[in-house]
Parts: structure tokens; C-alpha cells; sequence
């Protein structure tokens, strides 16, 4: 019986091995330069490649066809040949998991004593080999420490972190990354020519993503998809096919969930996902594609580039990011997330599928806190509470968005202030420029300190989170950095284009009279509270 692909194609010389180049190039400069290690440590995600490049390095290191240590062994010498089978006499392979005692690393370092029967060097991979115990790393200390010149040791694990510190210090840390999906998409369609498969562009997009950086994952998944078509008589693996196999629903579909959700239509939502489920696809896999297209969307709004999927998962993506914002994206996002974590362990998947569903709706109605106080503070934007039609039982429509824009209270191109607020208006940051509203505006040279005196004192902690964002402000405005300081002074008394920005009345006053607030009590029975300083004896009470 021919091997299976992933290990028919599995790479023989450091040429081959793929997506890491760093460490490739780092272990051929040793062999050229002399300087090998005697111990290494082989860390990184699963299917990378850490077990194949130790076999390339023992056979570096025992290459017959050279004198000595090559960067390129000839792979057809007898020791070459054996330690491709697997067959090599010094070169031992043990499995951790299994021979992870005291007594096996003991029979170990017994072995270590003795020459190579045949090769240069005895050369031991320890696979797994976090799973060894304490005792066992204990007993390997001083054999890794001060080995026989002769003796090689590779160590390969999936959790580096699980190794001893004493156990690390010993050895060469080489962490291999997982490959790249341009790298692995290459990877697949050679081959696929080597093997004489007709293969779509969508079907090797969706085993290289299902991938998921492993090689072998996906080497194993191509080989499924093979047998697949063949048994089905397919001439080519097609992206149906495959994700079919997979199964997955299409980009289209998920799609069609996030219209819903932007459409703001319950009932359309729950009727698209129990559509999508009575055709056989589960509400976990459902769950994770979401998070997945919410995820890629989220991509798409900060940098399309970074989008490593298939065009019609790229196509969904670029269209989502354009019919929600990113705290939205940023919501859905923890929604999906929790939720798959409880469909991995609750008993009613459905259910727990769709309430996330329903809480996507609910999501988009949120309002920051930003908005509420820029609303509160006067400004031009109102934040606005949905209104529950009682005789109708869908959903509530969603807020709507808010692009409105604060006008900058000066005019004179040499003011600092009026530029800066001028900027922070292009920028759409028109809550910023509310909470920056009542504050004194001191310049001295590169430093801006905005000073919040008398009422407007409380204020300055908002605005020392958003530091930042007026700091760029100030950079665009200005041309040059500007240091941005918060000052309170809750015992002076506001300057007067602070008390001419607040709106005129008491803080309850302002509360009662406030639109918002209004809205929210047609909404819900409620009253305003007034607030009073508690004296050090109640306090302390």
C-alpha cells in the first residue's frame, strides 16, 4: 500500500522544508561553520515541520557522501537512506508520551555512553517531549549538560513552556512558525501537479484555511478531498466538493446571517440559521464561521491585506466591513466567541446558537458612553434610545449612526485652538470635542494642557483616556508632536468659555430636561435622583 501523501511528499533536504526560513538558514550556517549544538529544542504549533528538519539535520550530520557535516546531505548513501526509513541504528526516535519515566531516560543515558555503531553522531528525538516528568527531566539534566561529543539531542514539543528552565538553558531554542497561507496554498497546487489533479483555486483556498498552518493538516485534508472525488467521479476537486467534505456552508450563506443582522430582522435571522441547520450543518460549525466572517470583516475595515481566505470569503468579508462599524464588529465578535465556548459544553446547542444570534441584534443598539455624555454636555450629536413599538413583536430598530459634527468655535487660522478643534471635526470626533469643550486651552510651545476647573473638574478623567486621540489631532492640525497634559481643579471656578459651553441650569435640572432621559422614561417608569456630598461621618457609617 503507497504511502499517503504527507508522508510520500514529506521533505528530505532543508531546500524543502517550507515557511521556515530563518531556522533553516540558522542550521545550515552551524553545519558550515562548525558550531553544532548538542542540544535543541524544536517548539511550534502542530504538523510544521519540527520532527522532519531534526531527520534533515541528523542526516547533515551523518551524511556518508561528504567528509564531514554538509548543509546538503545526498539522501541516497546508506545512512541517508535509513534515517529517511526510519531505520537508522544511531539515529532514536522516542516517543515521550509513551517512554516518559524515570527508568526509560535512564535506559537512555546508558545508550548515550557508547559510540555510534556506524555514523559520526548518535543522534536522539525525543517527540513530545514535554510530557516527560519531573523525575525524568531531572535524570536528563546532567547527560544534556555535558554530553559525549558524539551525542546529538533534539527535543520537540508543542508546549516549550511545559519544559524545565534547567532543561532550556541547555539547549538551542528554535521556534518554528506556522506556515503562511500563500505558502501552503503553493504548497497544494504543487502538488497537485506532481500528482496529476485537476484542482479549483476555491478548493485548495478552502483545505489551505481548514489548514490552519500546519502542513500536515492540510497535506491529510487534500488526500481526503482526493479520495472524495474520486469515489464521487469527479475529474477535479472542486471548492463544493471540498466543502462538502469539510463540511462548511458557503461565504454566501454566512453572508445572508449578517444581512439579516444588518436588516435588523429577528425573524428573518432565525429563519436563515434553522434553514442552514436543517440542511445538516451543525450550530457549532455555524457558530465558528460566523466568528470567522465577523473576524475577516474586522480585518477588512483595518487592512484588506491581511486577509488570508478564499476570494468569495474576501468578497463577504469587504461587504460586511462596509455595512457595520467596528465597535459592532468588535461586539459580534465576543458574542460568537462566548457562545462557541458554551456549545462546547452545553447540551442544547440550538439554543445557545440562537440566542447569540439575537444578541447580535441587541448589540447594535448599544451606545457608547462617549455619545451619552457628549449628549449630556450639549452637543450638536444626540444619542438617541430605540423606540419598542408595543403592538408589534419584532425587534426594535437600531440606533442610527451618528456622523453629525460639532462646529469648532473659532475661525482664526493662527489660533492653535481653532485648528485643533477644526481637526477633530473632519475626524468625526465630534464626543471627543464635546468633552474637550469646557476645558481651558493652555499652549506653551510643544505642550497642550487642558485645564477642567469648578463643576467641569469631573470631566477630566474622560478626557485623559482620549490622550491619545487628541494628540494626533494636534499632529495632523499642527505639523509637529504635541505634548498633551490633563489638568482638574475642582476648587477654581470654570473660565468663562467653559461656562458658556455647559448648558445653563443644575446637573438635575439638566438630567430632567434632557432628551435622552425623556425618551427613556416613556420607555420605563423612572425619576431623577438628586445627589448630595455625604459628610466623613456618614461616609465613615
Amino acid at each position: 500500500m503507497p504511502p499517503v501523501i504527507a508522508r510520500r511528499y514529506r521533505p528530505q533536504s532543508f531546500e524543502e522544508v517550507i515557511g521556515q526560513d530563518a531556522i533553516v538558514r540558522t542550521l545550515r550556517n552551524a553545519i558550515a561553520g562548525g558550531r553544532i549544538a548538542h542540544g535543541f529544542i524544536f517548539s511550534g504549533h502542530r504538523g510544521i515541520g519540527k520532527t522532519t528538519v531534526a531527520r534533515i539535520l541528523a542526516k547533515a550530520l551523518n551524511c556518508r557522501a561528504s567528509a564531514g557535516p554538509t548543509a546538503t546531505p545526498c539522501g541516497e548513501c546508506e545512512s541517508c537512506r535509513e534515517i529517511r526509513d526510519g531505520n537508522a541504528v544511531d539515529v532514536i526516535e522516542i516517543d515521550a508520551a509513551s517512554n516518559r519515566g524515570i527508568d526509560e531516560i535512564r535506559a537512555l543515558r546508558d545508550r548515550v555512553r557508547y559510540r555510534p555503531a556506524r555514523d559520526r553522531y548518535k543522534f536522539f528525538i525525543l517527540d513530545e517531549a514535554h510530557q516527560l516528568t519531573g523525575d525524568a527531566f531531572n535524570a536528563l539534566l546532567k547527560t544534556l549538560e555535558e554530553p559525549p561529543e558524539w551525542a546529538v539531542f533534539v527535543l520537540a514539543t508543542t508546549e516549550p513552556e511545559a519544559l524545565p528552565a534547567t532543561i532550556r538553558s541547555r539547549c538551542q531554542h528554535f521556534a518554528f512558525r506556522a506556515v503562511g497561507f500563500r505558502a501552503l496554498l503553493e504548497h497544494l497546487a504543487g502538488i497537485c501537479r506532481q500528482e496529476g489533479v485537476a484542482a479549483e483555486a476555491e478548493a485548495l483556498e478552502l483545505i489551505a484555511e481548514a489548514g490552519e498552518g500546519s502542513v500536515r493538516d492540510a497535506l491529510s485534508l487534500l488526500d481526503q478531498a482526493i479520495t472524495h472525488a474520486s469515489a464521487a467521479g469527479g475529474e477535479q476537486l472542486t471548492g463544493e466538493s471540498v466543502r462538502a467534505l469539510l463540511g462548511r456552508v458557503s461565504p454566501a450563506a454566512i453572508g445572508g446571517l449578517l444581512d439579516q443582522v444588518a436588516a435588523d430582522s429577528a425573524r428573518g435571522l432565525l429563519e436563515s440559521a434553522q434553514a442552514l441547520q436543517a440542511a445538516g450543518n451543525g450550530p457549532a460549525q455555524l457558530c465558528w464561521q460566523l466568528a470567522q466572517a465577523v473576524r475577516n470583516a474586522l480585518l477588512a475595515q483595518a487592512s484588506p491585506d491581511l486577509l488570508e481566505t478564499s476570494e468569495s470569503g474576501r468578497a463577504a468579508a469587504l461587504k460586511a466591513a462596509g455595512q457595520f462599524r467596528e465597535e459592532e464588529l468588535a461586539r459580534f465578535l465576543q458574542i460568537l466567541l462566548r457562545a462557541a465556548a458554551d456549545l462546547r459544553h452545553g447540551e442544547q446547542e440550538r439554543l445557545h446558537f440562537e440566542l447569540a444570534l439575537v444578541k447580535l441584534l441587541h448589540a447594535r443598539r448599544l451606545n457608547s458612553i462617549e455619545d451619552v455624555i457628549a449628549s449630556l454636555q450639549g452637543g450638536e450629536e444626540k444619542a438617541q434610545l430605540p423606540r419598542v413599538n408595543k403592538d408589534q413583536p419584532s425587534m426594535p430598530s437600531p440606533a442610527p449612526a451618528r456622523s453629525g459634527k460639532v462646529a469648532a468655535p473659532a475661525t482664526d487660522e493662527g489660533n492653535p485652538t481653532a485648528r485643533v478643534r477644526r481637526q477633530l471635526e473632519e475626524q468625526g470626533k465630534a464626543a471627543l470635542l464635546t468633552v474637550v469643550a469646557p476645558a481651558q486651552w493652555d499652549w506653551q510651545e510643544n505642550r497642550l494642557t487642558l485645564i477642567f476647573a469648578g463643576e467641569q473638574a469631573a470631566m477630566a478623567s474622560l478626557a485623559a483616556s482620549s490622550k491619545s486621540a487628541l494628540a494626533l489631532a494636534c499632529r495632523a492640525a499642527l505639523g509637529r508632536n504635541i505634548e498633551v497634559e490633563i489638568a482638574a481643579r475642582p476648587g477654581e471656578s470654570a473660565p468663562a468659555a467653559a461656562q458658556e459651553a455647559a448648558l445653563p441650569g443644575s446637573a438635575e435640572e439638566r438630567a430632567a430636561g434632557h432628551p435622552l432621559l425623556r425618551q427613556l422614561r416613556e420607555q420605563i417608569p423612572t425619576h431623577v435622583l438628586k445627589t448630595r456630598t455625604l459628610s466623613p461621618s456618614e461616609g465613615a457609617r
